[in-house]
Order: C-alpha cells, then structure tokens, then sequence
C-alpha cells in the first residue's frame, strides 16, 4: 500500500490529521512530521527522511505538503532525489479524507495524486448569494 507523509509548519499536519480522523477514522500507514519553531533544518530533514522511509513498503509515499517554498516542502524535495515519494502540495481536508476513504492496497502512487488533486480541486466552491 503506498504511505501517506503529511508535513507542514507547525501542528497544522496533526491537526488535520485528527480531523480527518473524525470522519473516516484511523488511517493506516500514516505519518505526520512538523516544523515546530527552532527546529534545526537538520533535524527536520532527518526526521522527514526516517518517515518516508519507514512508510515506502515498496508502493512509495505520497506527501502532502501544506505551502510550496517553504521549509517543508523545500526539504522533502531535496529528499525525493532518495525517497520513492510524489509531493502534492497545498494540502487540505478534502484531499486527505478522499485518500483515508478511497485508498486500497492495489492503488499505486500515480492513482492517488490524481485522486487527491481532483478532490483538492473539487471541494473548492465559492458560495455567494445572488
């Protein structure tokens, strides 16, 4: 089964983990690593590195990163030159409530970055009184 890596600044990835947990439960093979303030650079790396690691059964991990440029996701970047990761960015509920609902063991890595941007996507609505 491919793992799912959700990194952010701060508690953002636990807190939208627990979130999702709400709705669709447990989710199996499952990590989140957070840049809290002060972190070394190195020690985020390392930690962000010994996830992906542990979470690649062979199907690779797709991370969920929450902003592009930052320290997240600047670090995991530089890691996918090791790792057998995809990285979708701008994470958010629909996203990671479709990959805890629909993922299976046969889904590869590609099938499920498709499905986690088309619900990013679609659960983008404007709602405005006319």
């Amino acid at each position: 089964m491919v793992g799912l890596l959700v990194i952010s600044h701060g508690m953002l990835c636990e807190g939208i983990v627990d979130s999702v947990g709400m709705l669709a439960g447990q989710i199996e093979q499952l990590d989140t690593v957070s840049l809290k303030p002060g972190m070394a650079p190195e020690t985020y790396q390392k930690m962000v590195r010994e996830a992906g690691e542990r979470l690649d059964t062979g199907s690779g991990v797709l991370v969920l990163v929450d902003l592009m440029g930052g320290t997240p996701f600047n670090t995991i970047a530089m890691l996918s030159q090791d790792l057998n990761v995809q990285i979708l960015t701008g994470m958010n509920m629909a996203m990671l409530v479709t990959l805890a609902l629909e993922r299976t063991e046969e889904m590869t890595l590609d099938e499920l970055i498709k499905k986690a941007e088309e619900a990013a996507h679609n659960g983008i609505r404007i709602l405005r009184r006319e």
